[in-house]
């Protein structure tokens, strides 16, 4: 009996592929029928597939950069036709697919050429005589391997040409792409952290509490002080896992959202068109309440809501268990452990995140000082002084090793130190603050309030054209708020691309505002005023 080398993928280290889509076919029966249509077709919207694995088949295992490909690729598509179970590479191919699909979520759309389903899924009809050949040819772990990538993949949703198109080959290849462009422009990774240190152990502990081999619906929590790293370790895990559900969706930064007024009915649509893809008109928060019961109670979707500290957030969005279908999970970040409380968290689904330590410190300080993961010898004493005294919170490593990148005069160096000893272990916005304080001029610093108190979601070029229209120059000044780690712009669905800022940080901009207008408006009416102030802009 052969060995074919079955256990290959069993270990996925985030394999790289240059492909969007994998086809995985029998050539003889539709590389030049079907397959070519589909694979040109995909070309045309210019979706790179890979269609040439019969180039990587050698001697009886598969080819490691076949591997890589599959591994990498974000979708696969195998096409069953009558003479499918007959080569043992189509086989092959699709028991790696079956370990991508359970182990990495990758995507599988299965097509159903001239065969039924049923015959796919229990190895009847035209698969029964080739798998009693395989029998007796292959390991009989080998042939297990195979029946059981046959019964998963063959149940998922997928197209049945006769059934789905009366047997339109045509029809059912425009249907595919229009799936596969659907699954590829919804399925894109939230922007993840530049240095990613620590996250490994943090993804791991959130995915045990997630248990993703339950079938019931989930709340799971993420508590903590602001600063500590909530949002990047949901991003991390959403990316991780959101093409394991049907429908996803990341609500970012809930509590400054309602406080901009963007209110809760909008982000009840959002959470909507993410999740089911269709822009749904929701009157008011009560009828939002039930649609999203509605449509997504049946539905095994991902639900991340980022920094709620209102149990009205909660009540609008994610109410109860009973609104998302089996499987479904939701995480929610917040500071407030009575949030959790009120989603009826248990204590052991709560995660809290530890500060770095002292060492992970040390390291993601010199990356963001020096891009380097050690400070060089002249400064480790400096740098390993700072990382000590900033307490292991990534924001406020971040924040000040980004200040700290461009300054080599070790006097500043020291005064910063300095600076850092005299502020007590918990008042994170006073060491922030010490970037701020050391801005070049008060242009910057004028920049960088009107951006915490005005501008957060607007679209970069927006705001630029604003500050441009009033006599200003502000291009190099945001080059250096960027590079200080105090704004960042990032990409949103819609393709914008819009300014954000921690929340941490935001707050002590807006302070300082109040803090030089201590006989002005209170901090209500500010953030009111200058609300009203970007909306007739934007206007």
């Amino acid at each position: 009996m052969a060995d074919l080398n079955e256990d290959s993928s069993s270990a996925f280290s985030s394999p790289y592929s240059k492909y969007d889509v994998f086809l995985n076919f029998r050539g003889a029966d539709t590389r030049k029928n079907f397959t070519d249509f589909l694979h040109k077709a995909l070309k045309n919207e210019g979706i790179n597939d890979f269609i040439d694995s019969e180039n990587l088949w050698t001697g009886e295992a598969i080819d490691p950069a076949l591997i890589r490909t599959i591994e990498g690729s974000k979708i696969a598509i195998p096409v069953f036709s009558s003479g499918y179970a007959s080569s043992k590479w189509c086989l092959q191919e699709l028991s790696l697919i079956h370990d991508c699909y359970k182990s990495n979520g990758q995507i599988a759309l299965p097509i159903f050429l001239d065969v039924e389903p049923s015959y796919v899924r229990n190895q009847t009809g035209s698969f029964e005589g080739p798998f009693q050949e395989h029998e007796r040819q292959f390991m009989p772990q080998i042939v297990e391997n195979w029946r059981e990538a046959l019964r998963v993949i063959g149940s998922l949703k997928g197209w049945v040409l006769n059934k789905d198109t009366n047997g339109d080959q045509a029809a059912l290849v425009e249907l595919v792409v229009k799936r596969v462009l659907d699954e590829l422009n919804s399925n894109i990774h939230l922007v993840a952290c530049k240095y990613p240190i620590g996250i490994d152990s943090h993804i791991n502990s959130l995915l045990s509490l997630l248990n993703s081999e339950s079938n019931d619906a989930k709340f799971v929590g993420i508590c903590g002080f602001g600063g500590i790293g909530k949002t990047t370790i949901a991003k991390a895990v959403y990316n991780r896992i959101f093409s394991n559900f049907k429908g996803h969706s990341f609500l970012s930064d809930i509590r400054e959202q309602i406080i901009r007024c963007k209110g809760l009915v909008s982000l009840q649509k959002q959470l909507l068109k993410d999740t089911s893809k269709m822009d749904i008109d929701i009157c008011d928060y009560h009828r939002g309440k039930h649609l999203i019961k509605q449509r997504l109670c049946k539905e095994k979707v991902l639900l991340v809501l980022d920094d709620v500290d209102d149990k009205e957030h909660l009540d609008a969005l994610a109410g109860e268990l009973n609104w998302f279908g089996k499987g479904s999970r939701v995480i929610i970040t917040t500071r407030d452990e009575h949030i959790l409380d009120v989603a009826k968290v248990g204590k052991d689904k709560i995660y809290w995140p530890q500060e770095l330590n002292y060492k992970e410190s040390l390291q993601l300080f010199s990356l963001h000082a020096f891009s380097m993961n050690q400070p060089p010898d002249d400064y480790m004493q400096l740098s390993q002084d700072v990382a000590w005294y900033l307490g292991g919170l990534p924001l406020a490593v971040e924040v000040l090793g980004s200040y700290l990148s461009d300054v080599r005069d070790k006097e500043v160096w020291k005064s910063t130190l300095q600076s850092l000893k005299e502020i007590p272990d918990k008042e994170v916005q006073r060491k922030l603050r010490i970037s701020y304080n050391n801005l070049e001029d008060e242009y910057q610093k004028s920049l960088f309030l009107d951006f915490a108190c005005t501008f957060i979601g607007c679209d970069k070029e927006t705001v630029i054209s604003i500050w441009e229209a009033c006599g200003y120059y502000p291009k190099s000044a945001i080059h250096r708020l960027i590079k200080r780690s105090l704004i960042k712009f990032e990409y949103k669905e819609y393709g914008d691309c819009c300014l954000m800022m921690h929340d941490l940080i935001r707050d002590m901009g807006r302070r300082i505002v109040l803090e030089e207008n201590l006989m002005e408006p209170s901090n209500g009416e500010i953030l009111q005023l200058l609300t009203h102030k970007v909306r007739c802009l934007r206007v």
